[in-house]
């Protein structure tokens, strides 16, 4: 018998050599028809789909150490930060979507309350009034951060209140839901005038002063209308949610269901008025119009319907045409 060269070979050089040989023919079969070995390619790509994920651990690893670490006293500041950007921004898209939504006849007493006259001061509410009867809470800015008596705060939603008493670090806000406050309002889809009365609870408000011949519905968005000069027009008080009509006098029964927020706002915005320069005050003549308007037509809240004049639910019930 004749030896054979390769039975002298050991036996796993062998191997690797048919394996080659049989490699080369492979390739050489690929590159001349490649769609015949698609399904083994996707087959070998979707097998080695588990390695790339597990080559990817140690880096998920490194983010979620990195996220850990971070302290929960940085991520309470970013979040303060980004509720106070979401609340500016909310606050600027009210008043313009209700400058959109007046006529010619508004713009005199509306261009007195554009956004850009007003800095926003975020503040926190840090507690509620010792007086459970009062619609009253307490905020961390006081005089030191700006804050005046009179001066309207809202949030994102619509109008809060009024400030009532400052000190040095904190300020009294008293809400426009409590039985004592009032605010002057127009109903955005007629533009009649009307005012809006708390009732000492933080869910329901009171449209008074509102003839029964009136166009008055169900839904009907409120806005402050600015009459008195005490708060700034085209903010969002609260819409309609029910109405009746009493046999006692000519008004009807309004239930307001408020815009704001009044049962766990913890952020706040109070507006402060920019200091405007000569060049963008109204012209003289404009200036004297809005001053005497905002003189006579400033509204008082009677403690009853009959303690209204005649001038008054006038000036409530058909506003004057501009």
């Amino acid at each position: 018998m004749i030896p054979s060269i390769f039975a002298r070979q050991p036996l796993a050089l062998r191997r690797t050599a048919i394996a080659l040989i049989v490699a080369l023919i492979l390739m050489w079969f690929d590159s001349k028809n490649p769609e015949w070995f698609n399904p083994v390619r996707n087959t070998s790509h979707a097998a080695m789909q588990p390695i790339y994920q597990f080559s990817l651990l140690p880096s998920y690893a490194a983010h979620w150490a990195k996220g850990s670490a971070q302290s929960k006293e940085a991520l309470r500041r970013e979040n303060v930060q980004l509720r106070s950007q979401l609340i500016h921004a909310q606050a600027k898209l009210q008043q313009q979507d209700y400058i959109l939504a007046q006529n010619a006849r508004l713009q005199g007493i509306l261009s007195t309350t554009k956004p850009e006259l007003f800095d926003l001061n975020l503040a926190q509410v840090i507690g509620t009034d010792t007086n459970l009867l009062k619609q009253i809470v307490v905020l961390n800015k006081g005089a030191q951060d700006g804050v005046q008596v009179g001066q309207t705060v809202i949030d994102e939603d619509g109008i809060l209140g009024q400030i009532i008493n400052v000190y040095p670090n904190t300020s009294r806000l008293l809400l426009i839901t409590d039985d004592q406050q009032s605010v002057a309002v127009t109903i955005k889809r007629t533009g009649q005038r009307g005012i809006v009365t708390g009732e000492g609870i933080p869910t329901s408000l009171r449209l008074n002063y509102v003839f029964k011949t009136s166009d008055v519905r169900v839904g009907d968005e409120l806005i402050s209308s600015g009459l008195g000069g005490r708060i700034p027009a085209g903010y969002r008080v609260g819409r309609i949610a029910h109405i009746k009509d009493t046999q006692a006098d000519n008004f009807r029964s309004i239930d307001v269901t408020p815009a704001a927020n009044f049962v766990d706002n913890a952020y706040v915005l109070i507006l402060q008025d920019k200091v405007i320069s000569n060049q963008t005050k109204p012209s003289g003549f404009l200036s004297s119009k809005l001053s005497d308007l905002a003189s006579d037509t400033e509204v008082l809240r009677p403690h009853s319907p009959s303690e209204v004049s005649s001038e008054t639910l006038s000036a409530a019930a058909y506003p004057t045409q501009h």
